[in-house]
């Protein structure tokens, strides 16, 4: 058990699927969280646990959650950054307008959470966790803007690491394909679902797609003092794809 008693955290992309299942993971460690995302509401109900709406382009609105953490829990800890989207296409499928924005949300909206938390987070030692993509090392077609994105995001975070330690841990986790209910859509709205669901599991040597709980474990593990000497690194949880 890789306890996070009395620390606090802020996790963006907390009303739905990774970043959900990461809050509540780490409430039942110990740790007090605020949930931040563009949603209204989340239904997390826990006493350790606030929520507030917003959007991670915005770096006023990313100060407030800051605000948020340290008004009513004394302190920020930790940062996981789990909003992000994905979208499909090449140079010529994909408008600027798309490439734009995958780039705002992806790399623009973590710079904006970082940058919004590190005056705190360097205040003790402290984490910082994105969530990238196993794309960000191996390119597959049509993701040029997404695989792109997330290469940036593994980059801003060794830089991190460097210009903030001792006292702050930065590093990502790069996923594979997981079980989130974007992929469970997409094989449900294919023309073959299993077919579709062994042709992802076909990706990796351990033949299955990932779960949100294979991605919360290691978050957990960069997050906790389990991970006390790993900073800048990236760390792949993706069924042994290379």
């Amino acid at each position: 058990m890789h306890s996070l008693n009395d620390r606090v955290f802020l996790v963006s992309g907390a009303a739905s699927g990774m970043g959900k299942a990461i809050s509540k993971r780490f409430l039942s460690e110990g740790a007090k969280v605020v949930g931040f995302s563009l949603e209204k509401t989340c239904d997390i109900i826990h006493p350790s646990f606030e929520y507030m709406s917003g959007d991670v382009t915005n770096l006023q609105d990313c100060m407030r959650a800051v605000e948020t953490t340290v008004e009513k829990f004394g302190k920020l800890d930790g940062l996981v950054n789990s909003a992000g989207i994905t979208r499909e296409g090449t140079l010529e499928t994909m408008s600027m307008d798309t490439f734009r924005q995958t780039f705002e949300i992806n790399v623009y909206g973590t710079f904006a959470m970082c940058k919004a938390s590190i005056g705190e987070l360097k205040k003790q030692p402290s984490t910082i966790v994105n969530i990238s993509s196993n794309m960000a090392v191996k390119a597959i077609p049509e993701r040029v803007s997404y695989n792109a994105s997330k290469a940036a995001v593994n980059m801003m975070t060794e830089c991190i690491a460097l210009d903030y330690a001792p006292r702050v841990r930065a590093n990502t986790v790069m996923p594979g394909i997981v079980d989130t209910p974007m992929i469970q859509k997409r094989i449900r709205e294919s023309e073959d679902p299993q077919k579709m669901l062994d042709l992802y599991a076909g990706f990796y040597p351990l033949k299955r797609i990932g779960t949100v709980e294979d991605i919360v474990e290691a978050v957990l593990y960069l997050s906790c003092d389990a991970s006390a000497w790993i900073t800048g690194i990236h760390l792949p949880v993706c069924g042994g794809d290379k």
